[in-house]
């Protein structure tokens, strides 16, 4: 990657949204491994911050977040 791509990717990573950083999201899917998504029709239980969800009746990957206001699962 050239010099302008990495600083791009820097200031990319600084931003959030719900409280999640860019690169906290990209970060948690690179590290996952097998059976680490969950995929069902219903919202699993108990999820930890960062988790991931492949809704399977909407078609949608979800993360679990916190906002600062409420936990919530976001389509990411």
């Amino acid at each position: 990657m050239s010099a302008f791509g990495t600083k791009v990717v820097a200031v990319l990573d600084t931003q959030s949204a719900f409280g999640v950083t860019i690169k906290q999201m990209r970060d948690n899917i690179n590290s996952l491994t097998a059976g680490q998504v969950a995929v069902s029709t219903s919202e699993p239980q108990n999820p930890s911050e960062g988790q991931l969800w492949f809704d399977k009746t909407a078609l949608k990957m979800k993360i679990y977040i916190n906002d600062g206001n409420s936990n919530q699962w976001v389509e990411i």
